[in-house]
């Protein structure tokens, strides 16, 4: 029978189940009635539908999971990875409060906390105390405060979401405790209460920023500073109701750039504070721009020369696809700026209007990095009208050194191999003697 094997195999047996299918092993026999307690991995959430119930039954179950974790907090002592989440009812603090605490207790090294709080939530000091909690994400629609003094001394990655601080000072406590900070991801946090914040982290390698909530009525007048000498990856998806300034990003090689607003009164200024953030990156390698990104560049034309020179940018993605107001001066003066670049990668394929714009030729002054340093081309969706086929055909004539152009094909001309050895014997005639021209069908 499986009761008499030795534990370390019931132990393994349970680690490969939910945690909710290892809580109700414990009803089988006497021997399992605390195995599952040994495990060092737990992951608890109220995950019962919540529609047409009354609160009252979610409030029930919600007591009865803090119950069966609270159990768990005070018998288990091996708590590597630990998992809380409860929907669709608010917690009360005190409870938190409870959790935490013995959760640092036991030396929990991940803890992950997603709850929705009825007030305001003190953060408490007891997360000072632990030596090897190394990732924390808070997912706690609430207004946050952080006491000063507190601080993470192992924490090495932090996630935010849903957050609302309460002021300056309370949130610039909270980035000041991060001693050793590696990695920071902030998702949907509400910054309506601060003015001014500046988080300073020379530890700090990668930086997320997802969707600052969208505020229909104005831009919020938030200044968001980074200061962090070793930063080499960033990633940001705004709407810009912050004003994000970068600094002292001497370190950065990749950054993924996704900013956009909806509201024609707004796009002048979101285009500045664009202008603003991308002026931070001077030194990036990598550079991914969304077509929502270019477009909201176009709207501040008139500043476009106070973009950055991107003087170690080696490799560019423009996500170009559909978009109702798109110029293609943007990319052209990205791409003017970017004395080094060597792979230029458009994923989405062309807009329709990216060429045959009404301007006079995109290519009146040739980007310096076409002459002398591309070396690899790269298109996906690709459709082979006529368009495109001119964007190809004016890229290849002046750009010298390339050595490879690769096409993805779209997946209406990957059904017709006969256009396909039409598009490569028509660039094949233009092409520098040294470029291969490679064809892939759509899989």
């Amino acid at each position: 029978m499986i009761s008499n094997l030795p534990d370390c195999i019931l132990h393994y047996i349970l680690s490969s189940l939910p945690t909710k299918d290892a809580v109700r092993t414990s009803v089988l026999a006497k021997r399992w009635k605390y195995i599952w307690t040994y495990l060092s991995v737990f992951d608890f959430e109220n995950d019962l539908p919540i529609t047409n119930r009354k609160e009252s039954q979610i409030q029930k179950s919600a007591n009865c999971l803090l119950y069966l974790v609270d159990r768990l907090l005070h018998r288990s002592d091996c708590i590597k990875r630990l998992r809380i989440a409860i929907y669709g009812i608010t917690v009360d603090a005190d409870q938190v409060n409870s959790l935490i605490y013995a959760a640092v207790r036991q030396k929990v090294e991940n803890f992950k906390l997603s709850l929705d709080l009825k007030d305001s939530f003190v953060l408490p000091h007891s997360f000072s105390i632990s030596e090897s909690l190394n990732k924390l994400c808070l997912e706690m629609v609430c207004v946050l405060n952080i006491p000063s003094g507190i601080c993470f001394p192992s924490l090495k990655t932090l996630k935010l979401s849903y957050v609302t601080f309460s002021n300056e000072k309370s949130a610039q406590h909270l980035f000041s405790g991060c001693l050793v900070l590696q990695k920071l991801t902030i998702y949907g946090c509400d910054w309506k209460n601060i003015k001014n914040i500046r988080i300073t982290i020379s530890t700090l390698r990668i930086l997320k920023i997802y969707y600052d909530p969208f505020t229909p009525d104005n831009l919020l007048n938030c200044t968001f500073e980074i200061d962090a000498v070793n930063l080499i990856s960033f990633c940001c998806t705004s709407y810009l109701a912050v004003e994000f300034v970068l600094v002292n990003m001497t370190s950065i090689s990749d950054a993924d750039i996704d900013v956009m607003t909806h509201y024609p009164s707004m796009r002048q200024h979101a285009a500045r504070r664009a202008i603003k953030l991308l002026g931070g990156l001077g030194n990036v390698k990598h550079l991914k721009l969304s077509n929502n990104t270019l477009e909201c560049l176009s709207c501040a034309k008139n500043i476009l020369h106070l973009l950055p020179s991107f003087h170690n940018l080696t490799h560019l993605d423009v996500l170009l696809g559909a978009s109702e107001d798109f110029t293609s001066e943007v990319v052209m003066d990205i791409l003017q700026k970017s004395p080094k670049l060597e792979t230029l990668d458009i994923p989405l394929g062309f807009d329709p209007d990216f060429v045959l714009d009404g301007e006079d030729s995109i290519f009146n002054s040739v980007p310096f990095c076409f002459k002398y340093c591309l070396k690899l081309f790269i298109i996906s969706s690709f459709d082979g009208d006529a368009t495109e086929m001119e964007w190809l055909e004016i890229l290849l004539k002046h750009a010298t050194v390339l050595g490879e152009m690769k096409i993805f094909c779209s997946e209406s001309l990957s059904a017709d191999l006969k256009k396909q050895m039409e598009i490569r014997n028509q660039l094949l005639h233009i092409c520098p003697a040294s470029c291969v021209i490679n064809i892939q069908s759509f899989v």
